[in-house]
């Protein structure tokens, strides 16, 4: 029977370095080998796909699981699509600035930001993803951000803004994800890595344990506890290797194919 592998992006399929974005050559050639020998590979991100470079989108995968559970396609085939009502994200971007979060929205075909300084991280993602995407990062003047079309979206706190108020009105609609450092990803509820997972389990009639998921972060969690096996990166803190059925080597250490070569994939 077939495997289904589910990897994540950042630090477990690419990395980053002065130059951008790098791929080792091991990981490149242990999706090779795991199609080549029947498994089907998906990409499993928290990343929507306005957000995947062309480095990624050329991987060599058979398909993507985007923005936690929001997206799912086969090639150009997309199977599963969940987008957050313009009502909604209105009333969303008005509460965002009222409580004086910083954000950006993360939808299918646009990034959004408001035009405004960052202290937080959020500005090194405005900044990277207005080098990296110049026609799909969009930046907005308060009064324009509204009817955008975003399936989730990133937060960042700050001193005397009010997050209890935002999370306390919105914790029932979303999921919080912590990401530690004042950073939260925020996902629609009932969605997310393992609902991507289990979709594709049903389309392709595949069994949980011949399902494999291999990340790093603590959004990679949901989809590490449910599938048959759980691979956690070397480069991982903690919290996260504590999840895992096996903990491999890191990225720049051929994690991605040692452990693929231990569960005899490849």
């Amino acid at each position: 029977m077939k495997n289904l592998v589910f990897f994540d992006v950042d630090e477990t399929l690419v990395t980053k370095d002065e130059n951008g974005y790098l791929i080792p050559e091991s990981t490149t050639l242990a999706l090779k080998l795991l199609r080549r020998n029947g498994n089907l590979c998906f990409i499993n991100s928290g990343r929507t796909i306005a957000g995947m470079e062309n480095i990624i989108l050329d991987i060599g995968v058979d398909g993507f699981v985007c923005g936690c559970g929001t997206y799912i396609c086969i090639k150009d085939k997309i199977l599963f699509s969940r987008t957050i009502p313009h009502c909604l994200g209105n009333e969303l971007i008005k509460d965002l600035i009222k409580c004086r979060l910083e954000w950006v929205l993360e939808g299918q075909n646009s990034l959004y930001y408001i035009d405004m300084p960052h202290k937080t991280r959020i500005r090194y993602f405005k900044e990277d993803h207005q080098k990296t995407f110049p026609g799909i990062c969009k930046i907005l003047p308060p009064e324009n951000a509204q009817d955008l079309s975003f399936d989730k979206f990133c937060i960042c706190t700050s001193p005397g803004c009010d997050f209890e108020y935002f999370h306390n009105k919105y914790n029932k609609e979303f999921d919080f994800i912590d990401r530690g450092n004042n950073f939260f990803e925020i996902v629609p509820s009932g969605c997310s890595k393992a609902t991507g997972m289990k979709f594709l389990m049903d389309y392709y009639n595949i069994p949980v344990q011949n399902t494999y998921a291999i990340g790093d972060s603590t959004n990679d969690l949901p989809m590490i506890n449910f599938a048959g096996t759980g691979i956690v990166m070397g480069n991982s803190p903690a919290c996260v290797t504590c999840h895992a059925d096996y903990v491999t080597s890191s990225i720049l250490e051929d994690g991605i194919y040692n452990a693929m070569k231990h569960y005899k994939l490849i």
